[in-house]
């Protein structure tokens, strides 16, 4: 009867013993299932992601500018003399021969007066030698006067022929003096303010007057980097080969108050040398300026179109990384990072042109770049189209 109880006893102990590990095990296969699901979710990090995509891109430049009136001139007395009076309101348009300053004539009306007087003397003078010199003639054909006598008469008239061409000279400087007693405008333009006031002794040649300005059209002063410049010059280049028409006006002005001026700008002409000191290309262009807002001195900034791309895969420049020269970019593909090797046709500090190693769809990381390894898993959000991505 013992030995019947103790069986039991046992049989129970052996069931209880079974129940317990295979409690135990469905209680440690589900901790372990639990860590492998926090583990691969761990192992999905989420990251940001472009979409690149091909679209139209223009490259385009912006530099600090200055405006230079086409022509200055100075306007300055000829001769000396006092300021009678000043006939123009600065600051206004003139035109060219607008009578703009008179100076006290009487001294040069007076020097001309004693100049005509001297070459009507002289004239009559020439006059009656003239007539001697006939005379002698005839008599020295006769053989009534001396050789000498008649190489006399024939210094007398010449003599005083020299008298007269100096006489003459002597009315056209006093004509031309009394003529600079008024000062007139050079050219059409925008005269600045009066330097000397009526009844002022200025010196010939000396003292500054006035100034102006030609107003329209205007030049348009920059200087563009060596290497903004190759890429312009290699896209005129290549619209020649290709036959397509010169963009004659592709240059744009914003003004000081962040405005687009109405007008757009032509080339005109570009340095011979590049600054060594700062590798940069003095460019002049040139702009019209009917309504005379632009003014000489004026500080604008020039937006100019460098090179157009009509479809191009452009990415963010912080997503390259550069590894002794090789270009690489980080894709996401099936949920994990990828590194493309790249080839670049353009890039600047906001923007890259990729020419290959990459298709238009990619999702690629653009932030981070150099804290994120390929072979992660990650999981992506698309945060910006290609058409948002960052634009010059």
């Amino acid at each position: 009867m013992k030995s019947f109880f103790r069986a039991a006893a046992e049989k129970k102990a052996i069931a209880i013993f079974l129940f317990a590990l295979l409690t135990l095990s469905f209680a440690l296969g589900g901790c372990f299932d639990d860590g492998k699901e926090e583990q691969s979710s761990a192992q999905a990090m989420p990251v940001k992601v472009v979409k690149i995509t091909e679209h139209p891109f223009p490259v385009m430049g912006e530099y600090v500018a200055q405006i230079e009136a086409l022509k200055t001139v100075d306007i300055k007395a000829r001769v000396q003399g006092h300021i009678k009076e000043r006939l123009f309101t600065e600051g206004q348009a003139v035109k060219e021969g607008q009578l703009l300053f008179i100076i006290d004539p009487r001294p040069y009306n007076e020097a001309l007066k004693k100049a005509e007087a001297e070459l009507a003397s002289t004239k009559a003078t020439l006059a009656k030698a003239s007539k001697d010199y006939k005379r002698f003639k005839a008599l020295f054909d006769q053989g009534a006067v001396s050789r000498e006598e008649f190489d006399s008469k024939i210094t007398d008239k010449q003599v005083l022929e020299a008298n007269v061409s100096n006489a003459k000279a002597q009315v056209e400087q006093a004509n031309l003096d009394m003529g600079f007693t008024q000062i007139k405008s050079p050219m059409d333009g925008i005269i600045g303010r009066t330097q000397v006031e009526p009844g002022t002794l200025v010196a010939a040649e000396a003292t500054v007057l006035a100034t102006v300005s030609a107003v329209d059209p205007v030049y348009v002063n920059f200087s563009i980097p060596e290497k903004e410049y190759l890429v312009a010059i290699r896209e005129i280049e290549a619209n020649k080969k290709a036959g397509k028409p010169d963009r004659d006006s592709s240059l744009q002005i914003i003004l000081a108050d962040g405005g687009y001026y109405d007008h757009n700008g032509t080339f005109n002409m570009a340095d011979r040398a590049v600054d060594s000191t700062t590798g940069t290309l003095g460019i002049r262009a040139e702009f019209p300026n009917p309504d005379r807002i632009l003014r000489d001195g004026q500080y604008a900034k020039v937006v100019a179109q460098l090179k157009n791309y009509p479809n191009a895969l452009v990415v963010p420049t912080r997503a390259l990384l550069d590894v002794q020269g090789r270009k690489s970019l980080l894709a996401v593909v099936n949920g994990t990072v990828v590194e493309k090797a790249v080839t670049i046709d353009y890039t600047d500090d906001r923007n890259t042109v990729i020419k290959t190693g990459i298709e238009s769809g990619t999702m690629i990381i653009a932030d981070g770049v150099n804290k994120i390894r390929p072979g992660t898993p990650v999981s992506p959000q698309v945060v910006q189209d290609q058409s948002q991505a960052e634009k010059q």
